[in-house]
């Protein structure tokens, strides 16, 4: 009797132990499909009309511009803006770019393929971190919210840096979170090899947007070791492999820049690492309370949810939980560090949005008390929605245009619209998912209107050079001279495929000018006038509005008019 009723525990337990295995490799199979189905989703959901919007000024038409002018020049180390040195960041980004222009040329779409890209695979980092960890559920819902909420998604439609290098330092975050920070230690094997990834990932991120990509994780480590005392693993993060591999990475380009520029180490190190934190030399001053709203207002439509996530995870800190701790440091080191700085623009905030995806997803996964978080997004949702009716006046004489007033409106109705869902999940309990797949649907289509609200206020706001650009560029010989008056329109030798001369004007060259005093890029507006009535050259001058009353008013020089629209005029003294 004994060994009959002894017998099938026996099997039982060696039944669980070949089917845990089993159940492991499922696991890992349903991952991966999710993993290359979200790459697909993602994929389509991030470039769709990426080429409705003609390159903005004046960020991604300089982001456009200096690998254009790498690929003409042949010169991958020295980035220069308007053929005048522009040391202001790393080449990593320009090289990428540059990479493209060489594969499809310049065009609206091309240029904004690695955005899109690093959009996606920011959104898999998160799903792989909150599969491997918590559950496949807690990544889907996680990778999700980071993709439709309004912060993420408006700058994966930018060519600017601060996506790229936020993807960037994620991943190197994540991997210090599954190397060191989880719960559940992993093996050595597996720890050191995530050690030399972070690594490679953190001289990357340095080759994007210079040392912070080592100083942000410092201001997020430092902290979380201090709280959870764990300075013992410093001999384990400075693991002499990953050293040597980030050295690899990080110096060639500093070491061949610097010997080719006298210039450039000072500049580069002190006055854009150091000063630019510590004064407010590129007049970009805020409040220290300058990101709160920002923040509050990006992560909608999910905000209400994020802090109650964030609330829930400051408990569990409390009881010395790893994991939320060391998310906790990630995104309030952050913001704390932007907060105090001299100078702010609000893409520098990009990097907490992945860490407080994953704390929204897996508290609403694991969550059964949605109520306050429902509450407080209806809240700011009926805020967004009476915005529109009391604002309305304003937002119409602003705007000045019926289709961007009409996807205001549109956006107001969605609000409306998720609000009602939200309320309507605290009584159809039963319906859960079915809610939640409504909700995300009513996301993605805020994230549409985005995307078209965002078309009609940059053709207001920053309108786009490239119909005087291209117009010129079929017009002009080879010694023909093209100029920008009183300021430099970035996309315009975009456009033009070919650098200006800008009259009376520094700005963002004043670097590269005072690096090279003799250019022929930079002239003044005396010697502008005077070239203008003597030169046998014909020249072209691109002009505001503005500008052009002021002319015509005090010089009424001799021109003749090319084409015009209401923001800008074009002429030429021939």
């Amino acid at each position: 009797m004994h060994k009959t009723t002894a017998s099938p525990v026996v099997l039982g337990s060696q039944n669980r132990e070949s089917a845990s295995p089993s159940r492991g490799n499922d696991e890992k199979s349903l991952r991966i499909k999710f993993l290359l189905l979200l790459a697909v989703v993602f994929s389509i959901f991030f470039s769709y009309e990426i080429g409705n919007r003609r390159f903005a000024d004046p960020d991604e038409g300089r982001y456009v511009e200096i690998p254009r002018e790498m690929v003409v020049t042949g010169d991958y180390v020295s980035p220069k803006l308007n053929g005048l040195k522009y040391f202001e960041k790393p080449p990593l980004f320009y090289w990428m770019q540059a990479g493209v222009i060489k594969t499809f040329g310049i065009n609206e779409t091309s240029m904004r393929l690695w955005t899109v890209a690093f959009a996606v695979l920011g959104c898999l980092a998160v799903f792989l971190v909150g599969a491997l960890r918590y559950s496949n559920l807690v990544g889907l819902a996680s990778a999700g919210i980071l993709a439709t909420n309004i912060f993420y998604y408006a700058h994966s439609r930018l060519i600017i840096l601060d996506l790229v290098a936020s993807v960037l330092m994620s991943l190197e975050l994540w991997l210090f979170f599954l190397a060191f920070a989880r719960s559940s230690r992993p093996s050595e094997k597996l720890r050191k090899k995530l050690t030399i990834a972070m690594c490679a990932v953190s001289a990357l991120t340095c080759l994007t947007k210079g040392l912070i990509g080592v100083v942000l994780p410092g201001i997020v480590v430092l902290p979380w070791m201090t709280i959870t005392k764990s300075w013992s693993k410093l001999k384990e993060i400075f693991y002499l492999p990953g050293i040597l591999v980030f050295l690899a990475i990080f110096l060639p380009w500093h070491i061949l820049i610097a010997r080719r520029n006298d210039d450039f180490l000072y500049y580069y190190f002190v006055v854009e690492h150091f000063l630019r934190y510590l004064l407010t030399i590129h007049n970009r001053y805020k409040p220290a309370w300058f990101f709160i709203p920002i923040l509050l207002a990006g992560m909608l439509p999910w905000t209400g949810f994020s802090l109650v996530a964030i609330k829930n995870s400051f408990k569990k800190a409390l009881s010395k939980d790893s994991e939320s701790v060391f998310l906790l440091c990630w995104i309030f080191g952050i913001f704390i560090f932007y907060s105090f700085s001299n100078s702010k623009l609000i893409p520098y905030i990009l990097p907490l949005i992945p860490p407080i995806a994953l704390i929204t997803g897996k508290d609403l996964v694991e969550s059964r008390n949605w109520k306050t978080g429902v509450w407080l997004n209806v809240t700011l949702f009926a805020i967004a929605a009476a915005a529109y009716f009391v604002a309305k006046p304003q937002i119409s004489d602003v705007l000045q245009d019926s289709d961007a007033v009409m996807l205001i409106k549109f956006f107001a109705g969605l609000a409306i619209a998720a609000a009602l869902v939200l309320i309507a999940s605290l009584y159809f309990k039963n319906s859960r998912s079915v809610l939640a797949a409504v909700y995300f649907f009513i996301a993605a289509n805020m994230m549409w209107t985005i995307n078209k609200a965002t078309v009609v206020y940059q053709e207001m706001k920053k309108p786009s050079t490239k119909q005087f650009a291209e117009l010129i560029r079929m017009n002009r010989n080879k010694d023909d001279l093209v100029f920008c008056y009183k300021r430099y329109y970035q996309d315009f030798p975009v456009y033009l495929n070919s650098t200006v001369g800008v009259v009376d004007f520094v700005g963002e060259l004043e670097f590269g000018a005072n690096a090279d005093p003799k250019n022929d890029k930079l002239i003044s507006e005396e010697a502008f006038w005077k070239l203008w009535n003597s030169s046998k050259k014909r020249i072209f001058l691109l002009l505001s509005r503005e500008h052009y009353r002021e002319v015509f008013t005090a010089k009424n020089p001799t021109h003749r008019v090319l084409d015009f629209n209401k923001y800008f005029v074009a002429i030429t003294n021939k």
